[in-house]
């Protein structure tokens, strides 16, 4: 999240992709503490706080196009 924040300060789009466990607690947290409380952040709907153990081929195409879809609209504000 600091690398999108410290680009979006440097006028340069970014979009961030993470778990929703990690989002809503500590990337909410950093995303406020940094002056930055309202940026959009692209959600994977993944009961893990990290990918490491992904072997299934579906839900990694699954997850890809959830995380492709929101980034869509974040960089083109919709």
């Amino acid at each position: 999240m600091l690398d999108a924040i410290v680009l979006e300060k440097r006028g340069i789009p970014s979009a961030v992709i993470g778990v929703a466990k990690l989002v809503m607690t500590t990337g909410k947290g950093m995303l406020r503490s940094q002056g930055y409380p309202d940026m959009q952040v692209a959600v994977l709907d993944y009961p893990m706080g990290h990918l490491g153990g992904l072997v299934d081929q579906q839900e990694i195409d699954r997850l890809a196009k959830q995380a492709a879809d929101q980034v869509e609209g974040i960089l083109l504000g919709k």
